[in-house]
This record gives structure tokens, sequence and C-alpha cells, in this order.
């Protein structure tokens, strides 16, 4: 039997589709199922929702309600109540959906190539307002298989909905940090992680993850929690670097490689200045100084291997005190392969005004450097159009794309052109543009 746990607060609008997708699984809900909720405090109808439910399957529904308490309280409660005749665990939250084969999917990997693998996870994909799959499903792409995880270090896990576990490796001792209200389930996952060394990855399954409109789900809010910052960092982080220490004599690849796949996130746009708003003038130095700590315990080859622009990067490495050779070679190999953008086209009798940007993550233009555009044998330097445009994160300039615009004048008939950017070192070969061609591609997408 499969118990599903899913912790509830003020998801009224989902909670129907979350449970109808528990409700419709293929393995045989009434058979096979038992479903727990957990209403944590909602304010909402979502406690007459779990009622219907309730004494729709008395036999397959348990239902709990219990004073707003966070996520962790609420899955342990879930977990507290398991069925003893219950094999294997699962987590779905109650905004989000399975796929309808999903829970026969993670039971036929149990029961085969499984056997002796105690947690398996789905593939996520978003719904609602934001549509894809997650970055990590390329972990599904050679299909249901076994990872360890002291072999593929960027198969990072750490997220609760759509993992499942054997019941065996789940008791009183293992349960969910409730002194955090945030990233619990990472460190819930992860300590069971370095116990157990591999998982599975069911690439038949699918996990629905849903990105809310209003921006009031727990990891939206999460952003304006207090504990996400320092305590997150100096608490949570710093638990699994010691729980790595402890068995394994050093933190992990895996362990560093997770910790900076997340840790990035608080440079992003949509994140970065929100500690301002959250934190006052000394929480927020402290917030930075535990950032550089952390920092500091990953090698340079784990920030290195980070799907982001290299100016975070760099940033990183600055703040860790770092030597930025290796990124410097990354650098120029890339700004060969790099582009200026045609933002307007403008025609003035018998010739083109061309307006654009050199808006490029690997090369900052300094006031010396200059845009030129070549046609026939022509080579004509750009006008500077100077750009009101950096990227700042925590008071630091990471770039300042002053000097990236440019407006040039040229032949009409020069439609087919290339830029070329000239330092006071070199001349690089940026791109060729062919206005007549960009046209027609335009008009047969029509």
């Amino acid at each position: 039997m499969f118990s599903i746990i899913m912790p509830i607060y003020n998801s009224e609008n989902y909670l129907k589709a979350s449970i109808e997708s528990v409700i419709q699984q293929s393995i045989g809900f009434k058979e096979n199922i038992e479903l727990i909720l957990i209403d944590d405090g909602s304010v909402d109808r979502s406690s007459q929702i779990c009622e219907f439910y309730k004494k729709t399957y008395p036999n397959n529904i348990k239902f709990f309600k219990i004073e707003n308490s966070g996520p962790s309280a609420a899955r342990n409660c879930g977990l507290l109540n398991v069925s003893e005749k219950s094999n294997f665990i699962g987590f779905l939250d109650s905004d989000d959906t399975l796929s309808k084969n999903a829970i026969q999917s993670v039971y036929n990997f149990f029961c085969n190539c499984g056997k002796d693998t105690n947690i398996a996870v789905l593939p996520v994909y978003f719904t609602g307002e934001k549509k894809g799959d997650h970055k990590l499903n390329n972990r599904f792409e050679k299909g249901t298989r076994i990872i360890n995880i002291l072999k593929e270090y960027k198969s990072v896990h750490f997220y609760i909905g759509g993992t499942f576990y054997r019941r065996q490796i789940i008791n009183d001792k293992v349960l969910f940090d409730e002194s955090i209200d945030f990233w619990e389930d990472a460190m819930f996952i992860n300590q069971l992680l370095l116990n157990e060394k591999s998982y599975g990855v069911v690439a038949e399954g699918k996990y629905f993850y849903r990105k809310r409109k209003e921006k009031n789900s727990l990891v939206d809010g999460s952003w304006l929690n207090k504990n996400r910052y320092s305590y997150l960092l100096d608490v949570s982080y710093r638990t699994l670097f010691m729980k790595s220490i402890q068995k394994y004599n050093t933190i992990l690849p895996y362990i560093q490689y997770l910790i900076i796949y997340h840790i990035k996130l608080f440079l992003y746009p949509s994140y970065r200045e929100i500690y301002k708003t959250v934190l006052n003038k000394s929480e927020q130095r402290d917030f930075i100084h535990s950032y550089i700590n952390i920092l500091k315990l990953i090698d340079t080859q784990y920030i290195n291997e980070q799907d982001m622009p290299i100016y975070y990067k760099e940033f990183m490495f600055f703040l860790k005190e770092d030597n930025t050779g290796s990124l410097e070679r990354i650098k120029k190999d890339n700004i060969v392969q790099s582009s200026c953008t045609v933002t307007k086209i403008k025609i003035k009798g018998w010739k083109l005004e061309l307006t654009g940007n050199f808006i490029n993550q690997y090369y900052e233009m300094q006031k010396s450097d200059f845009i030129y555009v070549k046609y026939f044998k022509t080579l004509k330097k750009c006008k500077r159009k100077e750009l009101k445009k950096s990227i700042e994160v925590w008071g630091y300039k990471l770039r300042d794309f002053r000097y990236a615009g440019f407006v040039v004048e040229i032949p009409i008939w020069a439609f087919a052109f290339e830029f070329i950017l000239k330092t006071p070192d070199s001349a690089i070969k940026l791109n060729d543009v062919n206005i007549f061609r960009s046209l027609l591609v335009k008009i047969f997408k029509r």
C-alpha cells in the first residue's frame, strides 16, 4: 500500500484537483492507496473540501486539522499516522497533481530495478502560470534508472513533491525539522540520501508543480521570511555540510553542488532585492557575511559548473577571494561567438539608421571600445548611444552597460553587413546581419 501525505494551507482553488489526481490513479485508489490530508490552520474552504472527501472515501482518506504550524509539522503529523500495512510513503502538495500512472510507475520501479533502492522520484513539470519541465529533469533523459550520488554529483534532489520512500527507512527519528519552515524538505531528503547513497528516477510518471498566479504558495512566501536568509545558510546548509563530514570525512561534491545550485538564487533579479524589505541593516550585513562564509566552503569547480550568467560566477569568486583565471578563458572563448543586437531600424531617405547594443554577459564594453559596421569594403564606426542599464547585487556593480549602445547610418542597399568590436588591443568579428533575410523569415512566420 502507498500512503500519500498532503499538507494543506489555503488551497481551496486547487485542492480538489490534487485530491482527484490521487483518487484517479491507475494502480487503484481503493485497493492500494491511503491519502492523509493535514489542514495546517487554513482559513478558506480547504477544511470543508477535505471533510467531503473523507466522508466519500472513509476507508482510504484520513483527515487531520492542526493549528497553523508550518509544512514540517503538517508532514510529520502525516508520517506519524501512516497505516501499519503501508509499504511506501509519498508526498503531494495541495496545489500540485500527479499523472494518472505516477504511483503505478513508482511501484513498478521498487518491484523491478529498484528492489534494493529505498527512494524514488518523479520528473517535475510546471503548470499554472509557468509551463515546461524543471531543469533537473535532465536526470530522466536516460530513462528509469538508479543514480549513485557519489558518482553523479550533479544529480541533486531537494523537492519533496513526487518523492517516494520505502516505509522501512522512515521512523519517529526520521522526521521533518519543525524549527525551520523553508527548505525543510531538502533537509529531510538529503539527510536520507547521505545514508542511502542512491535513489531512483522514474521517468514514466509525472509530478505537476503549480506556479500560482497569486504568488502565495509556501515557496513564493518564503522570501518574506527572515529564516530564509542567515538562518537557512547558517543552520540548514551547514547541517548538511556537517552530516557529510561526519559520514564521509569531507563535504561531498554532491552536497557542494546542491548548495551552490540553491544559493545562487539569492543573486537572481526576482529575489536579490527582497532581503532589504525583510531584514534590518544589521541583519543584512549578517546575511551577506553568512553567504560569503558558505561560498568559502565550496570548491571553485562547482561554481564554474553552474548554469548561470558568468557575471554571477565572477561575483562569487570575488566574494570568496578566489582566482578568476578559469573564468577569463571562458570569457575569451565566448566573446568571439557573441552578437550585437539591432533593436530599431529606421529608413532615412537612402539610408538605414540602425540602433542597437552589445549587451553581453562575457564582456563589459569600456569607454575606449567601439562597435564598427562593415559592409562591402567599408568599415564605419558607430556613434555611441549611452545606456542607463547595469546589473547590481547588494551594492556591487556586476555589469555596467553604459557604453554598450550604438547608432549608425548605412546605405539602404547595404542590407548585408557584419559587426566588429574594436578595443585598444584587438578587433573581434561578432555577427553577420542580413536584413533582407530577416524580413523574409518574419514574413514566412506569419
